[in-house]
C-alpha cells in the first residue's frame, strides 16, 4: 500500500493498484492510463511490459441523503513488445514460449487482481472480461477489465454536535 493518502477515493483507489502490481517485478512501467501506448515516436514513452490502468465507467447510485454506491469498471492495459517468432504448430517449442509469454503475465496480474481488495477504500476486484488490442505496430496489448464496488459518502454534511449545557438543578427550601 502506498504512505500517500488523497482526499479522493479514485485517488487512492489508484495507489492501492498501483502499489499491487507494483509486487510484480517483471512489470517494468506501472501508471494511470493516459494514451502512452498510442505513441508516434520511435521511442515509446513507456519501458515494456508495462500495466496502464483508469476506472473507465462509473456507475452511482444514492444510498442515503449525499451518500452513493460506486460500481466501477477499472480497464488495466497490459502492454508488451512483441516476439516476433512464430507459434504455428511446427515452430521451435522455445519460440512458442517466448511468443506466448504474455499470457503467463496476464495470468501474474489476474492473480494479484482477482478477489482482492485495500480493505479500506473499494471492495475485491473481480475479472469480467479480457481482450487482446488490435495494433499495427510491434506492441501486444491485452485488455483486461475489473469489476468493484465502493462507497462514496464525500458529499455528505458534516455535523458537528453542539455540547449540551451543564444541567444545574437548584433546589430550594420549601
Amino acid at each position: 500500500m502506498s504512505d500517500i493518502i488523497m482526499d479522493a477515493i479514485l485517488a487512492n483507489v489508484f495507489l492501492a493498484v498501483q502499489a499491487r502490481l507494483a509486487t510484480l517485478p517483471e512489470l517494468k512501467f506501472i501508471d494511470q492510463d493516459l494514451g502512452q501506448l498510442e505513441f508516434d515516436e520511435k521511442e515509446s514513452p513507456v519501458k515494456f511490459p508495462c500495466a496502464l490502468f483508469d476506472p473507465i465507467e462509473i456507475r452511482y447510485t444514492d444510498n442515503s441523503t449525499n451518500s452513493q454506491q460506486g460500481e466501477a469498471v477499472l480497464e488495466v492495459r497490459l502492454g508488451v513488445t512483441a516476439y516476433a517468432a512464430a507459434t504455428h504448430y511446427y515452430a521451435n517449442n522455445s519460440h512458442k514460449v517466448n511468443a506466448l509469454g504474455y499470457y503467463n503475465l496476464e495470468h501474474r496480474v489476474n492473480k494479484v487482481l482477482h478477489g482482492w481488495s485495500d480493505d479500506q477504500y473499494f471492495n475485491p476486484l473481480s475479472r469480467v472480461s479480457a481482450k487482446t488490442e488490435r495494433r499495427k505496430d510491434n506492441v501486444r496489448v491485452r485488455v483486461l477489465h475489473y469489476a468493484f464496488g465502493f462507497k462514496d459518502n464525500t458529499a455528505m454534511a458534516v455535523t458537528i454536535p453542539t455540547p449540551a449545557p451543564d444541567l444545574v438543578i437548584n433546589i430550594q427550601d420549601a
